[in-house]
């Protein structure tokens, strides 16, 4: 019989009950738990002096109201006092940057001359960017045709970042703050998969089958 893992798991230390919230359960299903097990303890050790209380909530984000629930929850059921909440999540922006940065867009067009598109995160473009046309990304970009245009990859300052094309004869590239050669030294004849990145403050071009030694992170793209 398999045995579930519990959603939440009490242990005592000398400041105090550290309170280990599953991060992967709806905050409803936290609740119901956490009342189950504070219900049991209730009649013996919750029933002194007040007992700090700190909650780890591992990657689970709280808005002000459920942090607000959560606290009064906790000290309705016995002489409990939520004395921190700490979250690996600290701020919501970050966790809505990661989300973004976790993501691909994909653009199902070709980039025109004239054209710009811009992306919050990493970009699939599923045609070509032609001469005068631009894409800019907040993380990476890979192009599954040719790249004769500019592109910005890493544009708030991500030096990680790569731009990769089935045909690299752009216009201009840049990643983060930095500025590729010039167009005329790009191969008119090379036709193997390339990507750029970022290699002692300079851009270097290489072949694609060599980005997962290089960023081994980015398996999942390729």
């Amino acid at each position: 019989m398999t045995m579930t893992k519990p959603f939440v798991t009490i242990k005592g230390t000398k400041d105090g009950l550290v309170f280990h919230m599953d991060d992967t359960c709806t905050f409803e299903e936290l609740l119901s738990e956490l009342s189950l097990k504070l219900e049991a303890s209730r009649q013996h050790a919750l029933q002194g002096e007040v007992i700090k209380v700190t909650v780890h909530l591992g990657h689970r984000y709280l808005d002000q109201d459920q942090e607000k629930t959560l606290k009064e929850f906790i000290r309705t059921k016995g002489k409990l006092e939520v004395d921190k909440l700490e979250s690996e999540v600290v701020h919501r922006s970050e966790l809505d940057k990661a989300r973004i940065e976790a993501d691909v867009k994909i653009v199902h067009k070709t980039i025109r001359s004239g054209q710009v598109y811009k992306v919050e995160g990493n970009v699939l473009v599923l045609g070509d960017i032609n001469p005068g046309g631009f894409i800019q990304a907040t993380g990476h970009i890979f192009v599954m045709g040719s790249l004769r245009g500019m592109a910005h990859a890493g544009c708030e300052g991500n030096m990680s970042a790569v731009i990769a094309a089935s045909i690299l004869q752009p216009t201009q590239l840049r990643i983060s703050t930095v500025v590729s050669r010039s167009p005329d030294e790009w191969d008119e004849e090379e036709y193997e998969m390339e990507f750029a990145f970022i290699e002692n403050q300079q851009i270097v071009v290489d072949k694609l089958h060599k980005l997962m030694d290089l960023r081994p992170e980015l398996k999942s793209f390729i």
